[in-house]
């Protein structure tokens, strides 16, 4: 658990609960492997970009979370 940030649980079925913020994953532990492999492949080369990356688009600057899901599409 990480205060003000998220927590994972494991329920007697073996599934994983993460909770992030507003978000709630319900995740085996195949996928919650998976999980982390992806979000450490996404750290890893988040630091080695350069510092001066560009601004984020003028979409993404003026578009409301709600907008966004639209576009984003999840797979697992």
């Amino acid at each position: 658990m990480e205060e003000n940030f998220g927590h994972v649980m494991e329920c007697g079925c073996g599934t994983m609960h993460v909770s992030v913020g507003p978000v709630s994953l319900a995740l085996d532990a195949r996928a919650l492997r998976r999980l982390h492999e992806m979000i450490g492949v996404a750290i890893t080369r988040m630091d080695s970009m350069p510092d001066n990356v560009e601004q984020p688009s003028a979409m993404l600057v003026h578009s409301s979370h709600l907008e966004l899901r639209k576009v984003m599409k999840l797979k697992h």
